[in-house]
C-alpha cells in the first residue's frame, strides 16, 4: 500500500492537525513496543501508523 494521500485522511477527519496527532501518537506506541494492528510490519513507524488509521484499527480518542 501506497502512503495514503490527504484526500483519502480527509475521509477520517477534515482537521489535518488531528490527523497528525493521531498518527504521531500512534507511532510512538509502536516505538515503545506496541503490537501491530497491521500486516506491513516493514514499514517506518508513521507510515504503519497511517495504514492503521486509515484501515480504521486507531480512532481519534486512541
Amino acid at each position: 500500500m501506497n502512503n495514503p494521500s490527504f484526500k483519502e485522511l480527509s475521509e477520517i477527519s477534515s482537521s489535518r492537525y488531528e490527523i497528525c496527532m493521531m498518527a504521531a501518537k500512534r507511532a510512538r506506541r509502536i516505538v515503545n513496543g506496541s503490537d501491530l494492528l497491521t500486516k506491513d510490519s516493514e514499514d517506518k513507524p508513521v507510515t504503519q501508523a497511517l495504514h492503521e488509521i486509515m484501515e480504521g484499527k486507531v480512532k481519534k480518542n486512541d
